[in-house]
């Protein structure tokens, strides 16, 4: 009789969950780090027919896939502290889905979720095998409407944009100069810390509570925090939607510090990549 491995791993405890944190390399790097081998075989990608580029370059299956709004696929590249990176933008949340799993090598798109609209992906499948591509959908960003933000509908997609690509970003950073990237609120909240900036100026702590489905002082979630915590056990989530709840505010007045100083992109992505949620509220 075979064991199901799967049945004898224990959900993470909240406690657990709120210590992660990165190491900070002692010495600063020469940034931007240069750019990463595979990116040399995406540079004949802009400008061609997305889906033509992929089968014909990495022999890719895109025919095994339905496409919603083919001509609107774009690649383009964008330039972070690690190094450039491949940008792919659909505008329809089954071609992100479709996209998603052609990169990753599989025949049937995941289940995703509206209010999940980008990925950071380090590609299965074969002959793009470890690419890291940046993957897009044109969309509200946590399926939020524009009118919650005192948006016109528009402004709010262009937003949207520039604040999932610089939050995509932040989490290749961690890749290249930390030695990961998790599906943890700490990386979310980085991330969407750096994304923030990028189409806003600034970071907002009321503003992030309502990407993440969170009511201000509660230890409930209605939005895309959930996706995050999966692996925690259900009676301990609360936990984690109460301390992160408790801990935006005080990132908040981190990252208006570190603006005020004229803090380097380097200097903000360390003060936050550096300090886990547990250890800003003082716990243990």
């Amino acid at each position: 009789m075979k064991m199901d491995v799967s049945l004898l791993v224990q959900p993470q405890s909240a406690a657990e969950y709120l210590q992660h944190a990165y190491e900070i390399p002692q010495e600063l790097p020469q940034l931007p780090l240069p750019d990463e081998s595979f990116v040399t075989q995406w540079q004949e990608a802009e400008g061609k027919d997305v889906l033509d580029f992929m089968a014909e370059d990495f022999s890719l299956p895109v025919a095994d896939f339905s496409w919603e709004q083919e001509d609107s696929l774009r690649i383009s590249f964008v330039r972070t502290l690690g190094g450039r990176l491949p940008v792919i933008a659909t505008e329809s949340h089954e071609d992100f889905r479709g996209m998603e799993a052609l990169l990753n090598g599989r025949a049937e798109k995941a289940n995703l979720p509206l209010t999940v609209n980008a990925f950071t992906i380090k590609a299965k499948a074969e002959n793009i095998f470890k690419h890291c591509v940046l993957l897009l959908n044109r969309a509200p960003y946590s399926n939020i409407p524009a009118r919650e933000l005192g948006l016109e509908q528009e402004e709010w997609l262009e937003r949207s944009h520039r604040l999932r690509t610089a939050h995509e970003c932040g989490h290749y950073e961690t890749l290249r100069l930390f030695g990961g990237m998790k599906n943890n609120a700490l990386d979310e909240i980085l991330a969407d810390a750096l994304g923030q900036i990028a189409a806003f100026g600034d970071f907002d702590a009321d503003r992030q509570r309502l990407f993440f489905g969170l009511k201000k002082g509660g230890d409930t979630c209605t939005g895309r925090l959930t996706f995050y915590c999966q692996k925690v056990a259900a009676e301990e989530r609360p936990k984690i939607y109460k301390a992160v709840n408790e801990v935006l505010d005080e990132v908040a007045a981190e990252l208006k510090e570190l603006r005020g100083r004229q803090a380097s992109d380097w200097d903000v992505l360390a003060a936050l990549a550096g300090k886990s949620i547990a250890g800003r509220l003082g716990r243990k």
